[in-house]
């Protein structure tokens, strides 16, 4: 019976932060699902053009001795490649960012803009980890699971944390 006692105090308590959490769940599954439906058709645009393809353009920029192109998922640089794997385009990041602003308290307008701002810092954080990755596989292969799996993936979810609490920080609206 006491620890009955204790969740209701703890729900009632919460209540805010307990329904965040629900909505956050809920969005990023329901987001997930409508995502997991449509990838084969966005596919093409989303891993293809939008990251290996502009990755491949960005490697030149930075390094135009590297003559690097993209088809399809793939970057190479001579017999070098790099391939550009489904779930490897940064939507998750985009999806998590969607989720934390749809469940959070902000208006519609706050929402909209920061789920827009919040996926072209994401695509662009991306993009970065698709270039260092590119490089470190074909100069310092040793490191590429470490960086890969690690520190790539976790630049991703950082940047969206900060990017989350930044946005609320800014638009949140106070209860006074």
């Amino acid at each position: 019976m006491k620890n009955s006692l204790r969740i209701r105090i703890f729900l009632k308590s919460y209540k805010s932060e307990v329904r965040f959490v629900l909505y956050f769940i809920l969005f990023f599954l329901a987001l997930q699902l409508l995502h997991y439906s449509v990838r084969s058709y966005t596919s093409p645009l989303l891993v293809h053009k939008l990251n290996a393809g502009v990755s491949s353009r960005l490697i030149n920029f930075i390094t135009p001795g590297e003559k690097s192109f993209s088809n399809g998922n793939t970057i190479g640089s001579g017999s070098f490649t790099i391939r550009i794997a489904q779930g490897c385009e940064g939507i998750e990041g985009i999806l998590l960012i969607t989720a934390a602003l749809c469940a959070f308290p902000l208006g519609i307008k706050q929402k909209m803009s920061g789920v827009l701002v919040g996926s072209l810092l994401i695509y662009i954080a991306n993009l970065i980890r698709i270039v260092v990755l590119y490089y470190i596989l074909k100069y310092r292969p040793g490191m590429f699971d470490l960086a890969h799996v690690y520190v790539g993936q976790t630049f991703i979810i950082f940047v969206g944390v900060l990017f989350f609490i930044a946005w609320i920080t800014n638009f949140a609206q106070s209860d006074e």
